[in-house]
């Protein structure tokens, strides 16, 4: 729900007074969004019990795309401020890096369990870490990069490689953290220019995402059941509430506040996954995700450290 409209600017006190329910409001909005992601992944992984991925793929960006075209007739956007962008080819690259990802994980999540795909998943965030050496120039100290090291002893854990025949989509979620991870650094590279909004990075990402899958998918169509389209359009839906959703609780608390309940998608996926699929994690996954998840905090604990410093 929006805030409503405040004509007179306000005093450093009352700011102060309103901090701190903006921030749970912030975090309340993150867990919303973040839950509707693994609603929208768990609609996913059963459509794909009965038609193939590149379609399920399809419908989840189409339908983002088709409802983001409807703020093209709210006044406050319109087509102008959703297509306005001084770096097309870097919104383009966003947009096939996203859809990498999506890609690789709706493929992982046909073939093994949420829990496990999601565990190995959240080494998007340490490899962030990395990749903003290079592309962003930012400096890393020899404690997030230990933890980095840490949380990738977590993935062998989970995978087990030697100890257990690992499945190839073992692997995907892993080519999903990649793309994630690049796309994470690409956009933090872009928000920080003028003019760019995250409404028309959210737009951008939306066609990208639409004109690739809907290039792939009628190789790959079957007939849906007519049943079947509200799941379809549900995905689209789910997956374009919850980026706005996010997009509010990010500009209501720091990121380094959000990032951790991040995590809190492994316990939606473990509750789904049993009640829907009649998954439940191994002891492996389980303690591999502990040392990926403690890898990932103390990350963020570092950086936000960091942050203070130079602030």
């Amino acid at each position: 729900m929006a805030e409503p409209a405040d004509p007179l600017p306000q005093s450093s006190e009352r700011l102060a007074a309103e901090r701190p329910q903006r921030v749970l409001l912030g975090i309340g909005l993150a867990l919303a969004a973040i839950g509707l992601f693994v609603v929208m992944d768990t609609i996913g992984k059963q459509l794909m019990t009965r038609y193939p991925m590149q379609q399920v793929a399809w419908a989840r960006y189409f339908f983002q795309f088709a409802l983001m075209l409807l703020l093209i007739l709210v006044p406050r956007y319109g087509l102008r401020r959703l297509v306005r962008t001084g770096q097309p080819w870097l919104q383009i690259l966003r947009g096939l890096l996203l859809a990498g990802s999506t890609i690789a994980m709706l493929t992982a999540i046909s073939r093994i369990p949420l829990a496990e795909a999601y565990t190995i998943g959240f080494t998007s965030p340490l490899l962030v870490t990395l990749f903003a050496i290079p592309l962003l120039g930012e400096p890393v100290g020899w404690r997030r990069l230990a933890a980095v090291l840490t949380g990738f002893v977590g993935v062998l854990i989970v995978i087990r490689p030697g100890m257990a025949e690992v499945h190839w989509a073992m692997l995907m979620p892993l080519v999903m953290a990649v793309c994630f991870a690049l796309y994470q650094v690409l956009t933090r590279k872009l928000g920080s220019q003028p003019g760019e909004s995250s409404v028309a990075m959210l737009f951008h990402v939306a066609w990208v995402g639409s004109l690739i899958v809907s290039l792939i998918a009628p190789f790959y169509w079957q007939p849906v059941a007519l049943a079947d389209w509200p799941w379809l359009v549900a995905m689209g839906a789910l997956g374009t509430l919850g980026h706005l959703l996010l997009i509010r609780a990010l500009a209501m608390a720091p990121a380094s506040v959000l990032t951790g309940f991040i995590y809190t998608q492994l316990l939606w996926a473990i509750l789904f996954g049993y009640l829907i699929f009649g998954d439940l994690p191994d002891r492996w996954t389980l303690l591999g995700g502990s040392v990926i998840i403690a890898s990932g905090l103390f990350t963020f604990y570092r950086e936000s450290a960091r942050r203070r410093g130079a602030a």
